[in-house]
């Protein structure tokens, strides 16, 4: 006698890729890339991969990390947090506006 699983065990293996499909997205999901440099051209905001940023200033670089909470984004470095704002393919904040490269 074979033993047939129950329906809802059945029902849980259906679901298990639209789970791993959600779980790539939310991972994957929207976020900065790229290089946007200051107005002034003195500093450059580098978003990289899984939340990371480089934040240039006068020369002198940082590595923090970042993320988005609706057009503010928030970036954590060795001095604390700073809020920067995005508006129209540009980001405000540091005194500056960075534009997108």
């Amino acid at each position: 006698m074979t033993r047939r699983p129950r329906p809802n065990v059945r029902r849980a293996r259906g679901l298990a890729p639209l789970a791993l499909a959600l779980l790539w997205v939310t991972a994957c999901g929207p976020g900065l890339s790229g290089t946007y440099t200051s107005d002034d051209g003195l500093g450059s905001l580098e978003f990289r991969q899984r939340g990371r940023v480089y934040v240039t200033f006068a020369g002198s670089t940082f590595a923090g990390e970042y993320e988005l909470d609706g057009d503010r984004v928030i970036i954590a470095g060795p001095g604390g947090s700073h809020v920067c704002t995005r508006r129209d393919g540009s980001i405000e904040g540091f005194g500056t506006t960075f534009l997108e490269e």
